[in-house]
């Protein structure tokens, strides 16, 4: 399985949004009509995100995920800071979010906030520092140890990209970093890297036995 770690701010969400209506009684109006049109209950998630998604996330960029997809028969795993583990909520919550696009169908999970609770960020995060190691890599940022280390526990990922905003240290020749919104030639690179022959697990086997040789 090809995987496309999406961010969602900077990336399909443009920083320069306008749907900003602190009108309370058409928020609960978006809501019902979202939730009677798509056959989903969007008030069980914040309305303020939801009305994001819906309002403010661009077609062009969702075009250019979805051409990626297409093309390279990818699917979606979300590294941001939307994700529901970091407020405790619904973990189907980008699922549902992505339905509004049509895409929830390519969604297959949330990176984990390892961040969130020390005595398991520790456990969690030795085998993803071992692999960036055994890559030359020593500086390397806390998303993409979440992201190594999602890919560490689903085994059938073979390639991924990374699509972020932030400067992502140590996610290599997998990172294509946009500036506000996904381009047409970002998606192209993301199609090059995802439909390479490069297969990670490869590399996982090989720290995996370094691992167990120092044990």
């Amino acid at each position: 399985m090809k995987v496309i770690f999406l961010d969602i701010d900077g990336v399909i969400n443009p920083y320069d949004t306008h749907h900003h209506s602190n009108n309370e009684t058409l928020l609960k109006q978006l809501i019902k009509y979202l939730s009677l049109r798509y056959q989903r209950d969007y008030s069980i998630y914040n309305p303020w995100i939801v009305r994001a998604c819906y309002l403010d996330w661009d077609k062009g960029a969702m075009k250019c995920i979805k051409h990626i997809i297409d093309k390279t028969n990818a699917r979606i795993v979300i590294s941001s800071d939307w994700r529901p583990c970091l407020f405790h909520e619904n973990p189907y919550e980008m699922r549902d979010l992505l339905h509004l696009w049509h895409m929830d169908q390519y969604w297959v999970g949330d990176t984990d906030a390892l961040w969130l609770d020390s005595t398991r960020q520790s456990e969690k995060m030795k085998e993803a520092e071992e692999y960036l190691k055994s890559k030359g890599i020593s500086g390397y940022s806390e998303r993409t140890v979440e992201i190594i280390d999602y890919v560490i526990k689903h085994k059938e990922i073979t390639n991924y990209v990374v699509l972020d905003d932030m400067n992502l240290i140590g996610s290599g020749h997998h990172f294509v970093r946009t500036t506000n919104l996904i381009t047409d030639e970002q998606a192209q690179e993301c199609i090059k890297i995802l439909n390479s022959t490069y297969n990670i697990q490869n590399d996982l086997m090989h720290v995996n036995k370094k691992i167990m040789k120092n044990v």
